[in-house]
């Protein structure tokens, strides 16, 4: 098998074990470093802020300077921040060492599709893809499983697969290649440091809970879109939101993750402090919605083909909406395996479909950008997600009541997405 493509499966697996491998972790963190269980939770806005922030600005300097070269790049800076991760004395250098690991991963996350076209004859890309999609639902499938059993023995320990896998990556990529910058095309450095800034403002103050800097930072985030629609070679192409298919679609898409990825941290601090689970039982439970995902997700593709994609779509954002509510009352009193299994079914039968006609809305030219923009969607939804959580948890005095709460919550942002897929079928069938 091309070497490259090994290398771009391998680093795919990193980010979704990563995070649900630490969010297992969470509540032996908090004792070891002396953070409270629900603070633990920064931990992982840390990691997936700083994915948000910079996947998009770094996809953009790896068309300029070279896929290979900010992969490489990337993987090396991931490498460095779980390592001092693995390493951290104290909870802030914890969120300091896991924000330099998601730069990394951002340089690597906006370079390895890309990458991965250019390493692969044109009449195999589509199986690539394929192979690179496994990866991804193997490691959200792994993480809770394999980082529970490793948080038995240290919480430390989570990373070391994260780390292998890493640096096996870095080795398959190859050595180091020479600077290639296209010509007659300049860096929008204005317009990353604008997106960078406005989502930190963003996603910091949500979970801070504070209206000032929410509020600062979505008066950012217009400016920023209205600079970058200026811009001759923007990092941000906001000219695609100009078509109301697309933007419904990618808004559905933030939504959907905004109301899932704050699910595996809260659960996990709450079947372990309350129901006493270890982070091994825990991790099993957890990772059903995985198992789900991956059982789910060929089958979602399948109906799709032959019925209304928009129509599948909006029936797997309703099943994740119910099952969500469901466990917000059930959770209280029964882990409700069941319930997590349907989450994982729901979820999948909204974003294969979902993510099919966001890619058939935009000519075929801009599939690239779209697809970019859909990742920046997840990141940013996961990333606000989790600081949602840590604002909800932390204004209630117990631990199961703030998780219900923060389940119906969730479940509102999935029947905002239902709606929104609902509302979607009705226009394109009148």
């Amino acid at each position: 098998m091309n070497r490259v493509l090994v290398s771009v499966v391998l680093s795919s697996f990193v980010t979704p074990f990563s995070t649900s491998a630490l969010g297992v972790s969470l509540p032996l963190v908090a004792r070891d470093l002396g953070a409270t269980s629900v603070d633990s939770v920064e931990a992982l806005v840390a990691l997936t802020l700083a994915v948000a922030m910079f996947v998009l600005p770094l996809g953009r300097a790896a068309d300029l300077l070279g896929h290979v070269v900010v992969f490489r790049m990337g993987l090396l800076l991931a490498v460095a921040g779980f390592v001092l991760a693995s390493l951290s004395p104290s909870f802030l250098l914890l969120c300091g060492a896991l924000a330099v690991g998601g730069v990394g991963l951002a340089a690597v996350f906006g370079s390895n599709n890309a990458l991965l076209f250019q390493a692969v004859a044109p009449d195999r890309r589509a199986s690539a893809v394929g192979i690179n999609s496994m990866s991804v639902y193997l490691g959200l499938l792994t993480g809770p499983f394999l980082g529970g059993f490793l948080a038995q023995v240290s919480w430390r320990a989570v990373f070391l697969p994260a780390l292998a896998l890493l640096l096996a990556s870095v080795v398959l990529a190859g050595g180091p290649s020479p600077r290639q910058v296209r010509g007659g095309e300049s860096y929008d450095w204005v317009g990353a440091a604008l997106l960078a800034l406005s989502l930190a403002l963003v996603v910091l103050g949500v979970s801070a809970a504070s209206p000032f800097f929410t509020g600062l930072g979505l008066v950012a985030l217009v400016f920023t879109g209205l600079y970058e629609s200026r811009q001759r070679s923007p990092v941000v192409d906001v000219g695609l939101f100009r078509g109301f298919v697309f933007s419904a679609l990618l808004i559905a898409a933030f939504l959907n993750y905004l109301s899932t990825a704050a699910l595996t941290p809260a659960l996990s601090l709450l079947f372990q402090e309350e129901y006493g689970m270890t982070p091994q039982d825990a991790g099993v439970l957890l990772a059903l919605q995985a198992l789900a995902m991956a059982i789910s997700a060929p089958l979602a593709g399948r109906l799709s083909d032959k019925t209304s994609p928009s129509a599948v779509s909006a029936g797997g954002a309703a099943l994740l909406a119910a099952s969500l509510f469901a466990y917000s009352h059930a959770a209280l009193s029964s882990p409700s395996p069941h319930l997590l299994f349907l989450m994982g079914v729901g979820f999948a039968f909204f974003i294969v479909p979902n993510t099919t006609l966001i890619l058939l809305s935009v000519p075929p030219a801009r599939r690239g950008t779209a697809s970019a923009l859909v990742a920046e969607a997840r990141v940013v939804g996961q990333s606000l997600s989790n600081a949602v959580a840590v604002n909800v948890l932390k204004s209630y005095s117990s631990l199961p009541s703030g998780v219900s709460a923060l389940l119906l919550l969730l479940s509102a942002a999935a029947v905002a997405t239902a709606v929104l897929s609902a509302a979607r079928y009705i226009a394109m069938r009148l």
